[in-house]
């Protein structure tokens, strides 16, 4: 697995930071807390004349930047909260919804102590039950623009749909993500293919079983590259309906048919068509017709379309 990086040319309200690897996003997530409660706050009650570190008590910035690095990492800083599983004797891995309403929902509106941020890690986030989930979902409905809620979670698929259509997800491994679209977008059927997505609704049948005709006999791409390929077209897709940000789309190059998709498509139709997928690769497993399987899932994703 490569290392995790999240972008911060742009900072966004919440996130799901998805990985194998507890401990490796954990580091990740706590690195990039440090770094945005070292930014100097601008706070309305405070006098931005003063530097940070004078208004701190502070004999140089240096020494608040030390005190502020070694608070985050002793977990002792204020404005950065976290939220573990609290029921171990029942279960150890939920998060239960009184957890969320007592450390996050009641607090959100407390504005940061000393820093620009108010910083949620809930680690091992998967374990949220539904109701868990649905508390938080009112605080990601409308979050103070202070607040930053960040999920760790090693599965995504145990999240409700209006959880994920409401944060920025970024997995452990993005960088081989964006090489294998990069290698993908090189041969000729993948813009064609990104195309006729954008244009699923207004395809009749005979187009599409045209199309899958052409995939599996002309093109006679592998049957689970190109399921993949259409798993993160449609990644991309929730990513610019999320956020309306092109620069953190994998597709670049294929920006306008993602954009058109995404204008096409509500969020619930979204999660539809990427279960819809999901399903189509596992079911490869169990040596199923191709075409047939490939016909089924474009006739269901212009229906799930309409």
């Amino acid at each position: 697995m490569k290392s995790l990086r999240i972008p911060e040319n742009q900072i966004y309200n919440a996130y799901l930071i998805e990985g194998e690897d507890m401990a490796m996003i954990k580091a990740e997530a706590i690195a990039f807390a440090e770094k945005l409660l070292l930014l100097d706050p601008a706070l309305e009650d405070r006098d931005n004349s003063v530097p940070i570190f004078e208004e701190r008590n502070y004999a140089s910035r240096e020494e608040w930047e030390n005190s502020v690095k070694k608070r985050v990492q002793n977990r002792e800083h204020p404005d950065l909260i976290s939220i573990v599983p609290d029921r171990p004797e029942d279960n150890p891995t939920m998060i239960s919804v009184g957890n969320i309403r007592n450390n996050v929902n009641s607090t959100v509106e407390i504005r940061p102590y000393e820093a620009g941020y108010k910083i949620y890690l809930i680690e091992h986030a998967e374990g949220m039950n539904p109701q868990a989930q649905n508390a938080l979902l009112k605080t990601l409905e409308e979050p103070p623009q202070y607040v930053v809620i960040m999920l760790l979670a090693t599965n995504s698929d145990a999240f409700l749909e209006t959880i994920l259509s409401r944060v920025i997800e970024i997995k452990a491994g993005e960088k081989d993500i964006k090489e294998t679209l990069g290698d993908m977008i090189k041969e000729d059927w993948s813009g064609e293919t990104a195309h006729f997505l954008s244009e699923i609704t207004f395809k009749n049948g005979k187009e599409i079983l045209d199309f899958v005709d052409k995939v599996c006999k002309e093109w006679k791409v592998p049957m689970n590259t190109f399921l993949h390929f259409i798993e993160i077209f449609l990644r991309d897709v929730l990513c610019y309906k999320s956020t309306s940000k092109t620069e953190l789309l994998y597709g670049q190059e294929i920006s306008q048919d993602i954009i058109r998709m995404s204008l096409n498509m509500s969020y619930e139709k979204i999660g539809m068509a990427t279960d819809m997928v999901e399903k189509a690769i596992r079911d490869l497993s169990i040596n199923v017709n191709r075409e047939l399987l490939l016909e089924d899932f474009l006739l269901s994703l212009r229906q799930k379309n309409n």
